[in-house]
């Protein structure tokens, strides 16, 4: 029984997703003996005096004994002051429904649960011991209240101790801050009025003496914002050194006008020739000689001449814990809008060489702008919510186009010549160059791209996500 650490862990991360990822199904029943045959025709009636064993599910009181701990879980959890401020950015409603889901499923119940893997679920949240200790005490208290039977309770708790190397990251993953670069934190701290503003920078020396560096900030940044940024500007850099510079423009406010396509940017569909050349490309972009996992770009420079590509201003949105589109080009000198369309904070960063920044949290409707100066491919990231990435290739090639999932690609308008061919795929790496010639007419060409990248991108320190 491995329920007690995954709702541990499921709790600790606030795994409140409004987009799920695929789902973990249960088959009703699947920790439930089957009931005993009736007797008669050969059967053999089962023994005297011995009853058949009821599932931790019947034996919790089913349902709605479950949804009760957890509700009680989740109130404790979230006022806990060791722990309440991990759950600062939960959906505190889908919260209590997923961990009911999964306590009924891995009990025996007949729940499906709907949220996230746990790999993701822990990836980047640097969990230490005090933390993981208050919430196996949280979980006690929220059980012992509901008087659960000490057998009962121990099974849900039994495989916490074999769980804690999952869910606590190693000591030498963690990157403390010095006590001397902490001191003038503390003594601002003591010196605010706001409370609350108090109260977060006290949990942020904290969490960076224990080397908790995205999570410090994260605490920083919103006693920034209640405080005012030039109230504590004087220890930003406590917290922000090793960072991409941080966007500090004010937020826009940006209507919701529905999500957005997977993919986009393509010269022929941003800046179709008003007469087509007469040359044209179909092409497949393989990895390792199969078909793509993940999404690409393929763009061709003429030896002689080419046209320049008109800069664009468009939208890469944050929705459902996702970011739409996933891959993206556009011109050199293009401005991209980053609105956050989800109930809850994002913090936008990349630490490309070609653009990096940091946009810093905002909530539902607001958004920043990054101006891109430079060709390149800017991985984009969310620091608090490490599953999250998408790619920005910003080009200055005169021809671009963004393959399908099955990789095929198409330049319908091309002048008969020598290119340049550059590719790449987000599980590739780095792009990959050769040469084409275009002959008047149809051309054909196959791709084929080393795998081997990153698929988890590190956090904005630079830092791998565990």
């Amino acid at each position: 029984m491995r329920t007690s650490g995954v709702l541990v862990s499921l709790l600790l991360l606030g795994c409140g997703s409004s987009k799920p990822a695929p789902k973990t199904v249960a088959t009703p029943g699947d920790a439930t003996p089957a009931p005993a045959p009736a007797p008669g025709n050969n059967v053999p009636a089962p023994a005297p005096g011995k009853p058949v064993a009821k599932s931790l599910y019947d034996r919790l009181g089913g349902l709605p004994a479950i949804t009760a701990v957890v509700d009680e879980f989740v109130t404790r959890t979230t006022t806990d002051a060791r722990i309440k401020d991990r759950f600062f950015n939960t959906d505190a409603d889908n919260l209590k429904k997923l961990l009911t889901e999964f306590v009924c499923m891995a009990t025996g119940g007949p729940c499906k649960y709907s949220g996230r893997d746990m790999t993701s679920t822990h990836a980047g949240m640097d969990m230490v011991d005090d933390e993981f200790t208050a919430l196996v005490e949280d979980l006690v208290g929220a059980l012992d209240k509901f008087k659960v039977p000490d057998k009962e309770k121990g099974e849900l708790l039994g495989a916490l101790g074999p769980l804690k190397p999952q869910i606590v990251v190693a000591a030498d993953k963690l990157h403390p801050v010095a006590d001397a670069k902490l001191a003038p934190v503390t003594k601002l701290a003591a010196g605010l009025k706001d409370k609350a503003a108090q109260d977060l920078l006290t949990m942020a020396v904290t969490a960076a003496k224990r080397g908790q560096l995205s999570y410090a900030e994260q605490l920083f940044s919103r006693a920034e914002m209640a405080a005012g940024a030039k109230t504590v500007a004087s220890v930003a850099s406590v917290f922000r050194a090793g960072a991409p510079t941080r966007v500090t423009t004010a937020t826009k406010k940006l209507e919701d006008k529905g999500p957005q396509a997977k993919t986009a940017g393509g010269s022929d569909a941003d800046e179709p020739d008003k007469k087509p050349a007469k040359g044209s490309l179909n092409g497949s972009l393989m990895i390792n000689g199969k078909a793509p996992e993940g999404l690409g770009v393929v763009m061709l420079w003429p030896k002689a001449g080419g046209k320049k590509r008109t800069p664009k201003q468009r939208i890469i949105e944050q929705r459902g814990k996702e970011f739409a589109p996933h891959v993206m080009a556009v011109p050199v000198g293009s401005t991209i809008s980053f609105p956050n369309f989800d109930p809850i904070y994002h913090n936008v960063f990349s630490l490309s060489k070609s653009k990096a920044f940091d946009l810093g949290l905002y909530k539902s409707g607001e958004t920043r702008d990054v101006k891109l100066d430079k060709p390149g491919i800017i991985r984009l990231g969310c620091n608090l919510h490490a599953s999250m990435s998408a790619y920005l290739v910003v080009v200055d090639a005169p021809n671009y186009v963004i393959p399908d999932a099955d990789g095929k690609f198409s330049f319908k308008s091309l002048a008969p010549g020598k290119y340049k061919v550059q590719a790449w795929n987000e599980r590739s790496g780095d792009p990959t160059t050769s040469e084409i010639e275009i002959k008047e007419g149809a051309n054909e060409t196959k791709l084929d791209l080393k795998g081997g990248a990153v698929t988890l991108s590190p956090d904005k320190f630079g830092n791998a996500r565990q």
